[in-house]
């Protein structure tokens, strides 16, 4: 299965909810803005991310999380000023 390049961001009202769901993310994302990931995976293991991290989105609280997925010839043209930026391409995923 095809391993693919995703951006994940959340909403979420509550603080002890929203920083489980942000160590549940750092596990299998990087940080690249507050509440924005961004990481390189197959459908199934982004499906038992989201698994792991809906029972803490509260949508009648006004909670969301949003996934992207980036398609190969749309993630090479995504820019990024500042912070360093990893090369997908490149970088060893173990």
């Amino acid at each position: 299965m095809a391993k693919m390049l995703r951006l994940l961001s959340y909403d979420i009202t509550n603080d002890k909810r929203r920083r489980h769901v942000a160590k549940l993310l750092e596990g299998s994302a990087r940080r690249i803005h507050y509440s924005v990931f961004e990481t390189f995976m197959t459908e199934s293991e982004l499906s038992a991310l989201i698994s792991k991290v809906l029972p803490f989105i509260f949508s009648e609280e006004g909670d969301s999380l949003l996934v992207y997925r980036l398609c190969g010839s749309c993630a090479p043209q995504r820019h990024a000023w500042g912070k360093k930026v990893i090369d997908w391409d490149a970088a060893i995923i173990v």
